[in-house]
Parts: C-alpha cells; structure tokens; sequence
C-alpha cells in the first residue's frame, strides 16, 4: 500500500506539472467503464476542482449496457456528458459494413462476434502488426477504429470549447504493444499513466478507490459485442506483463518459450507505432522504474 501511495503521488505531481505547461483552464476525458479511465479520472480528482473536469461518455450501437453503466457509476459526481456516437456512425454508413441493425438482439452479435473471432484464430493482433489481414478483418479494422477516432474528435472539441487539455488513458503494455488507434486514443495532450503496465493498475485502482465492479470487469475495447483485449491479444495482461518487463530489463533472451518469443514480437513489431505516435517517448521503456 506504502508503495502504492508514492507512486500516486509521484503521478499526480507530473499530472499537475503537466496541466501547468499546458496553461490550460481544466481537463477533458472520455470515460468508458475501464479500469483505465477511471484511474485517469481519480487522479485528476487530486490535480482540479470538479468543475474544471470534464468526462465524456460516448457510447454507440455495440457498446455493452454494463460499460455505459459503469462509466455512468464513476461520472456521478461530476456535470458529466454523455453523447452517442451511433447517428454519426449510421451517417457513414458503418453499420452497413456488417450489416448491423439495430433490431439484432445483442446476445446474437455477441455470439456471431466471438464465432468470427474463433474462425481467425488466436493472435490477432499479431496478424494486424505483421500486416496479414484479410479482407474480412481489414473492414474489422476499420469498423472498430472510425468509433475511436470520432470519439477522440468529439473530445477534442469539448476540450476547445472550455480552453481543457484532453487526458489520455494509454497504459504502458498499451504503448509498448501498440495496442492503440492512431488519431483515435493514441492522441491526447497528457497521457498520466503511461508509466503503468496494465497489471500495475489493479493495485493502483484499489488505493485510488475505483469501484470494484470496474476492477474486476475483464479489459475490453468495448467496439465489438462480446470481445476482450486478452481475446485480441492471445495472452493474459498477467503474463504479457511479466514478459514484458523482462524485456525491458534485457532478461528475456534466455526465455526460449514460445510465449516470451511471442510477446518479443508484438513488441518489436510495434515499435513503429511507438515512435511514430509517441515521438517524445522514444526512450520511455528505460525512463522510469516504479
């Protein structure tokens, strides 16, 4: 717990030295139900009056009932708004790409979205990193990341509304993995918890009193019914985690497993979207021990 109080702390205080440079008038986020953005949230409880916090909930067609009541939870102390973004989305006709209507009950997309998942195999996220995608999985793609990026630009537009700064909610094993949508939530002016792996979190969450409910909630993008991050991932956070840091700490080359040489190769391959997304933190991976 000790340790957990000095690393909030130690977050805390770069937040605010973050908002101060940005000479900003408060903060935005968007809020989806996850253990991410409520930490994100709760520290910047410690950084800004209320007021000057502004969380967004931006939910669509797919979005899970749980997710948006959870995010609703953690909003309820705050003028929050909630916006969907499911008329942008028909507009465009994304729903269309997968013939997506809305009288489909959602046990039906959940059951058609895990049996897809199950036909492409484990791994996923390997195959979109080496660029094997097929063209079913390629409009996948696109389906699930058009949400993302209009949820960051309706951010962005609250955020110069009220002269805020956007707060991200890229974790470390996020950033190393690539696992995040370019223009989308990859973009933000502060990302506070990129000195966290996702399993750092949990702990983290506890001190911070985050709901339990979202504690326990197993990790999703919430884009598609029914699909998780360790679905897409192949790989628990735990033991992504544990290599990942053995990685970092130049450990791993005498971990010939097949899982230490499948993580070393998200993480390898991923390194363009590192640099290319997050310019400024070339050399994060060794920047920070906590």
């Amino acid at each position: 717990m000790k340790n957990s109080v000095r690393i909030i702390s130690h977050l805390v205080a770069n937040l605010k030295s973050a908002l101060s440079e940005l000479k900003k008038d408060g903060a935005v986020i968007g809020i989806s139900g996850g253990i991410d953005s409520a930490v994100a949230l709760h520290l910047l409880e410690r950084c800004l009056p209320k007021d000057r916090i502004l969380p967004l909930i931006l939910p669509d067609r797919d979005s899970d009932p749980r997710c948006i009541y959870l995010a609703e939870k953690v909003c309820q102390y705050y003028d929050a708004k909630k916006i969907s973004i499911t008329p942008l989305l028909q507009k465009l006709g994304v729903y269309r790409t997968f013939k997506n209507y809305p009288f489909i009950p959602r046990r039906i997309k959940e059951k058609y979205s895990r049996r897809r998942l199950e036909y492409h195999g484990r791994r996923i996220y390997l195959r979109f990193l080496r660029g094997d995608l097929d063209s079913e999985l390629r409009k996948v793609l696109s389906y699930v990341r058009i949400k993302n990026r209009i949820r960051m630009a309706i951010i962005y537009h609250h955020a110069e509304i009220h002269n805020y700064g956007v707060v991200g909610t890229i974790n470390k094993t996020e950033y190393l993995l690539g696992f995040f949508v370019p223009f989308g939530d990859g973009v933000a002016d502060i990302m506070p918890l990129l000195e966290l792996y996702k399993t750092d979190l949990y702990r983290i969450a506890q001190a911070l009193n985050v709901p339990e409910e979202i504690i326990t909630k197993s990790p999703t993008p919430d884009l598609i019914p029914a699909v998780t991050d360790e679905m897409i991932l192949g790989m628990s956070y735990e033991r992504i985690d544990d290599i990942l840091k053995k990685i970092i700490d130049d450990q791993v080359r005498d971990l010939d497993t097949e899982e230490s040489q499948y993580v070393r190769e998200l993480y390898n391959r991923a390194r363009n979207l590192r640099v290319l997304f997050f310019p400024i933190q070339r050399d994060f991976d060794n920047r920070v021990d906590l």
